[in-house]
């Protein structure tokens, strides 16, 4: 039986683990905003590229996609992704697919995620696929949770008074 979030900051939160049929729905929420973060970032920033290459002519057979710069400019999206997920899980213990399915992350202990906690979490859930873990764990843990000392909890539905 799970209990409400606690009002207080120094009492953890106290809540069950997270179903994995929620984390997936989840996963798929937050998968939808990466494809948009990396559509955006292209969208807005390719015609920069070409620029800085001095490439008019967008041929394979050109070169310019084995430029150093064009490889340091394909990576950065990825970097901009790791902001989204590991500031939305320190800033706020969710994403907004986490929100939307009333999930939360949090420590093993129930307080909120460290920065460190969270990078490493976050580098290592690589697409999702440690969750299929928590299929075969007591306490519904993925590999990159046991890793980062976390664990995603479903948050209760808010009681109407």
């Amino acid at each position: 039986m799970s209990k409400p979030k606690s009002t207080s900051a120094s009492e953890p939160l106290v809540t069950t683990p997270a179903p994995l049929t929620k984390k997936l729905g989840a996963w798929l929420y937050d998968a939808l905003i990466c494809v948009a973060i990396w559509f955006l970032w292209g969208l807005f920033t390719f015609p920069l590229i070409r620029w800085l290459l001095g490439v008019e002519d967008m041929q394979i057979d050109t070169g310019w996609q084995d430029t150093l710069t064009y490889k340091i400019y394909s990576v950065l999206p990825t970097f901009l992704i790791l902001f989204y997920f590991v500031g939305s899980h320190v800033r706020f213990g969710q994403t907004v697919g986490m929100s939307s399915w009333k999930l939360m992350l949090v420590q093993n202990n129930g307080k909120p995620v460290t920065l460190g906690q969270a990078m490493l979490r976050d580098v290592t859930a690589v697409f999702g696929i440690g969750m299929l873990l928590s299929l075969f764990n007591s306490k519904k843990l993925g590999w990159h949770d046991m890793l980062s000392g976390t664990r995603v909890v479903a948050l209760p539905d808010k009681q109407k008074d």
